[in-house]
């Protein structure tokens, strides 16, 4: 197409849809899982809102339907894939989130060295019915399913096979509405055109599809709408989310001068989560300071614990919005995913991370060069404590303890409630051989890292 055209198009996307704040989202928290080694690099998320108990499972079961399969098969991948460590990835955002009503949008990204996806599928929550509800309860039954067949098909042409468009319920996983209140039809990757064609979604003005929405449809679509979403739950009380609040020894430490003191530094990746605040509690009986690394959707969700950690002495560095493999991605995506934990941890606690830690370590020149420009230290860890792979207090304390040496960086995860469980040992255990707790920019005093730079391996 000419400028002229190129200039005329709106700056919104129509097909994006609708995304609610979780953190307007009274007691929402998540359910975090990753598992980090040569064979894998898994990184799956979904919230978990009070009220929705049946939400919550039914979440599990699609996160499960991605991790199971992508496990099973990972044997035969690691030699197919030329070194490359396969990797899936599962997002999540709100689509919906006031009255009585939760659409929750589920993006799997998978990368298996040749072949590479995004599955994409929203889930709705009924609170009227107490019930979860596909995609396809959006529209009025099986005259629905055929008038929105007919629609999509039509839209179809020239971005992908009209002919792969059937009136049944699973054609269309994933539904959702724009800002504007457009019905979105969105596919995953492969399902109506090939891989390289990208994400592919049609969207359905007011008028085309107005007569084929259900009543829940319309129910859906209110509150997508909604200017103050307000969610409201059976037995649910708006004070499920309370503020933690800092304990007495808030303020910022002393630098510490690990040239003159057995230092070691305990890292904590992917928070905050539902068991951060009883770390923060174990870490200030102790008189000890932690680094976070938050990952920004959680870091959102918990403006609170963050706030905690940043008045109790300990650092906040950045550990992306979106957890993927930064090594994969093109520098505006990286950018892009470093830049928006920055922005939440800047609004947040007043101040912007210095240090960043790729998730699961994997970096290069682009993300060096991405790191560099926003002015961040590239924090690698000494110590694994693998406490994805064994949830055992004991074995995870154990590890830390055996492996520290001064000036390590002791990498663990406070989504893991077993590691949580592990911390106060770990600090019992190595003061009594004389160290002290410090956050990773005490081991950097006096070292000279640029931005860009790394630090911290082994």
């Amino acid at each position: 197409g000419g400028s002229a055209e190129r200039h005329a198009r709106p700056v919104a996307d129509s097909t994006a849809m609708h995304v609610v704040d979780p953190g307007t989202v009274p007691g929402l928290t998540t359910v975090t899982r990753n598992e980090q080694d040569g064979r894998r690099h898994l990184y799956a998320a979904y919230p978990k809102i009070p009220g929705a108990d049946a939400l919550t499972d039914a979440l599990a079961r699609a996160e499960d339907e991605r991790v199971r399969p992508f496990l099973a098969n990972l044997p035969a991948r690691a030699e197919q894939n030329g070194g490359a460590v396969p990797e899936l990835n599962v997002q999540w955002s709100l689509a919906a989130a006031s009255g009585d009503v939760v659409g929750v949008r589920l993006v799997s990204s998978e990368f298996l060295g040749a072949s590479a996806g995004e599955t994409r599928r929203t889930l709705w929550y009924d609170g009227r019915a107490r019930q979860v509800r596909p995609s396809a309860d959006l529209v009025n039954g099986d005259a629905g399913l055929s008038g929105l067949a007919e629609q999509v098909r039509r839209r179809l042409v020239g971005k992908g096979d009209p002919g792969k468009v059937t009136a049944k319920a699973d054609t269309f996983p994933s539904l959702a509405f724009n800002d504007t209140g457009d019905l979105v039809v969105e596919f995953s990757d492969y399902a109506v055109a090939p891989g390289a064609a990208g994400r592919i979604a049609v969207v359905l003005d007011r008028a085309a599809h107005e007569p084929l929405l259900s009543d829940f449809g319309r129910r859906a679509r209110a509150a997508a709408l909604s200017q103050h979403p307000r969610l409201a739950l059976d037995g649910v009380s708006d004070m499920a989310g309370v503020p933690a609040t800092p304990s007495a020894s808030a303020g910022t430490p002393p630098r510490i001068d690990c040239s003159q003191v057995k230092c070691v530094a305990l890292t904590f990746d992917d928070g905050p989560g539902p068991y951060t605040a009883r770390l923060l509690d174990e870490l200030a009986r102790a008189k000890a300071h932690a680094t976070f690394f938050v990952v920004g959707n959680n870091a959102d969700i918990h403006g609170d614990l963050l706030r905690r950690e940043a008045a109790e002495g300990h650092e906040i560095g950045n550990h992306t919005q979106s957890h993927r493999d930064l090594s994969r991605l093109t520098a505006v995506q990286v950018n892009s995913d470093v830049q928006r934990t920055q922005q939440i941890v800047r609004t947040t606690v007043g101040r912007a991370p210095t240090l960043l830690r790729p998730p699961y370590g994997a970096t290069n020149t682009t993300v060096a060069g991405v790191a560099k420009s926003l002015r961040l230290q590239q924090i690698m860890w000494s110590v694994d404590t693998e406490d994805w792979r064994d949830r055992d207090a004991t074995i995870v304390a154990n590890r830390a303890v055996k492996h520290a040496r001064p000036g390590a960086i002791i990498l663990m995860h406070d989504i893991h409630r077993t590691t949580v469980d592990a911390v106060p040992d770990i600090l019992r255990r190595l003061a009594a051989k004389g160290y002290t707790f410090v956050t990773v920019p005490d081991l950097l005093a006096g070292k000279n890292v640029p931005p860009g730079g790394r630090f911290g391996g082994e």
